[in-house]
Order: C-alpha cells, then structure tokens, then sequence
C-alpha cells in the first residue's frame, strides 16, 4: 500500500496544519463537549474509575481534572465526547473525527509536556488520516461508524508527538485497524450507550497501537483492505488514502453541531422548521409525516426508542420533538422526553424513506425532504440540502460561543483562554485545574 506510506509520510511532515484557526476550533468544540458530557451517569462513573483503571499519569480525564496515563484518560474522553452528540464530525468520513482523534493525541501531549503548535499538528495530522481511510471505506448496513477507521487516524496523531517515522508509524496504522472494535447501528438506535465506549476504545487503541509498533509487534500488511474492505465493511478503495494531498483538507471540511443529534437528522429538523416558520404547523396540525432522505440516513427510521439517547439516532423522535417542544437541544433528548405519550404518539406516525437522488449526492450533500400532511387534508412540503452548521454554512462565532458556554459552565473562561492560547502555548498542561473548578 504506498498510498498508505504516501499519507503516513505527509502526515508527520510540514505541511499537515494549513489552517490554525479551524484546529483550534475543532480542539475547543471537542473538548466543550467531553466536559459538557460530565453530568450522564456513565460519563461520570467512568470517569472515577479511570485512574484506577490507569493509575497514575498526566493525561486529565476532563469529566473530573484527576489524571491517570493517557490510555485510560483516552478511555474516558472518547466515551464522554460522543454522549451528548453535541461534537463536530465530518460528512466525508460519515464520523466523528475530533472525539476518535484528540482524547488520544491529547493524552500523549500531555504526557510528553508537548507545546501548543506540537499538538495542534498532531490533532490535524490525525484529522486528515482518520477521514480518508473512512472515504475509502464502505461499511456494512450493520455497523454504525464509531470505533471503526478512526482509531488509525488517532494512532498517525500519537505517533507524531512520539516523532516516529514512517516505517513504525505505517505499522503503527496497520495495528490500529486490527484492533478495531465491533460497532453496531443497533446499539445506538436502541440507545446503548455502550456505543459511546466505543468511541473511547477507538482512540484508546491509537495509543496502545504506538506502544505496540514500538515494542516489537508486527502488523498484518492487508489489515485495512480486511478490516474495513471484508469484515466490517465490504469494500475499502485505498486511492482515496493519498488523494489530493497538500490540497484537499477535510479538517476545514467539517460540521459543527447544535442540535443534540446525530447529524443524519439535522436535514430533517432544518426542513421541518422551515415549515413551522412558513405555515405555523403545530404538532395538533399533523395527521403524518414523510422523510425522504439519503442513505444511510434511512437507519435512523425507528419510531419507538426507549431512552432520551435511542432517541437521538431516530429522525421520527427529532422530528416530534421539535413540533412538540420547538427546538433539539439537550433537553429534547432525557428519559422522560422519550416516555412521553405525546412524542411516542407523534413520532410513530412518522415515515422514513429513502431517496435514490439524495443518496447519489451524498455525502458531498446531505439532503431530506418532509412532507407534512395535515388534519384538514392539506400536504406541506420542504427540503433542506444544506443543514446549518456544515463547512459549506457555518454558524457564526456568537453562535459557536454561546454553545461552548452551556456546555463548560462555570469553567467557560478558562478552558476558551486555554484553547485560544494554543498556537503560542509553551506547554499543553493544566487542563486538569480548569476543568476540576466546573
């Protein structure tokens, strides 16, 4: 595979950050919502146990300041960072690129005292890989996309920091993909949360992948075509591995979200609102709704999710809750939201379907279409190609910043001042202090 040197050899180069500002974005919104994610259950659990699990060491767990080594810090940050589905991602890996990529990155940077232009190369370095080995993959109907490729693009970021190179960098990629956990869409529209473990096993195996490339174990050379290309997936193209590289960035090519969601539903939500705003529909109005969508957007067809997080991966449950509550914020998304008659009753009478013409254009454009039939007969129709939010329609810095502030409270001021000071930061250190005092 020289397209995966090609990439490999790029990515520990020079040339791997283009665009400071939009790194420090993606840190500042990963991070916000690792931090935000502190008060679930299990976030909070973990959290607890992970400098026992870890013992001791610099990397921060961000749900609580106490510092363990950086795989158990990795553990716990990739957990919290998908829980409230509130983190960036990228429309061109069908993933999370920041929370597989930094909990990993930052550990290490952490642990070697790393500055802030260091580790801000690293995190772009692991950015890039991660979503083109996702382009080149095609995954199976049954796998939902955590966990899967990204652990290769957390392990390129580590082993920048450790300054290995190529060589051991490439094995490094190749043990990644072999340690790849199973992930299953049903998990996460069951409302598993198991499927945010996942997330933090991915960038956990970035760092143990460094570990093992550097103490002697070899790596399976056709891992990525079997991994991703036969097992969990049933095609990977490595052509897309070196396509365009020094030209085409992904990391300026991402989303940012506001809507609590998985971004599959956000086409949906943007059109619906629509519709409100023009014809001021109220759920009393709506006799059903149809969502024509791309593929793979149609998985998150389930009408009857049990928990507030089940709902999150369920465009019918979006869908009512926006015509119940008016809005898809966190609140939208808790228990008691999900147990409601009303919103059970409402989205169960929503249909979704799969466009052929959307599904062509994505995930270059990731469109839907709703059509609202009311009681008195009439049809409301209105398509949404481009969600707010995305590269292409980007929130403003007013809107990003409010965002950030919900999510890291009473320690907004500081953690903002520690991320917006990375291009100049000697030293990536003392998050554990700032984030204990939330």
């Amino acid at each position: 595979m020289t397209s995966l040197r090609g990439l490999v050899d790029w990515a520990l180069g020079g040339d791997v950050l283009a665009d400071v500002d939009q790194a420090v974005l993606v840190v500042t919104d990963t991070v916000a919502a690792i931090v935000g994610a502190a008060v679930e259950p299990e976030v909070a659990g973990f959290a607890l146990a992970a400098p026992r699990l870890g013992g001791q060491g610099a990397a921060t767990v961000l749900a609580t300041g106490a510092r363990t080594s950086p795989y158990a810090a990795s553990l716990a940050n990739g957990q919290a960072a998908v829980r409230l589905e509130l983190d960036e991602g990228n429309q061109f890996a069908a993933n999370h690129p920041g929370a597989h990529t930094l909990p990993a990155v930052l550990a290490v940077a952490e642990e070697l005292d790393a500055d802030g232009p260091a580790f801000l190369a690293a995190c772009a370095a692991a950015y890039e890989v991660a979503v083109r080995v996702a382009a080149g993959t095609r995954l199976r109907r049954a796998v939902h996309p955590f966990g899967t490729t990204m652990a290769c693009g957390a392990a390129v970021g580590v082993a920048r920091l450790r300054g290995l190179d190529t060589d051991t960098t490439v094995r490094a990629v190749r043990i990644a993909a072999a340690l790849t956990p199973a992930s299953t869409q049903r998990a996460a529209n069951s409302g598993a949360t198991v499927r945010n473990a996942i997330t933090g096993v991915s960038a956990a195996s970035g760092v143990l992948a460094v570990e093992l490339a550097t103490t002697g174990t070899t790596a399976d050379p056709r891992a990525l075509h079997t991994v991703y290309g036969e097992v969990l997936g049933d095609a990977f193209d490595d052509s897309r591995l070196d396509d365009g590289l020094g030209e085409l960035r992904y990391l300026t090519r991402n989303y940012v979200k506001l809507h609590a969601c998985s971004r599959w539903n956000h086409a949906p939500i943007e059109a619906l609102a629509a519709l409100v705003a023009e014809h001021g529909v109220t759920a009393a109005d709506v006799e059903s709704v149809e969502v024509a969508t791309y593929d793979p957007a149609t998985r998150l067809d389930g009408t009857a999710p049990t928990s507030g997080f089940g709902g999150k991966h369920s465009i019918p449950y979006s869908i009512a809750v926006r015509l119940l509550l008016g809005h898809n914020g966190i609140a939208a998304y808790t228990d008691d939201v999900a147990a409601d008659p009303a919103v059970r009753d409402l989205m169960a009478r929503v249909r979704v379907v799969e466009d052929p013409a959307m599904t062509r254009l994505a995930p270059a454009v990731r469109a839907a279409r709703v059509t609202v039939r009311l009681r008195d007969g009439r049809a409301l129709t209105a398509q949404e190609d481009r969600a707010p939010g995305g590269f292409d329609r980007p929130y403003d810095r007013a809107t990003l910043r409010a965002k950030h502030e919900e999510l890291l409270g009473p320690a907004t001021a500081d953690v903002l001042a520690w991320c917006e000071a990375l291009p100049r930061a000697g030293s990536v250190r003392g998050l554990d202090r700032l984030v204990a005092r939330s």
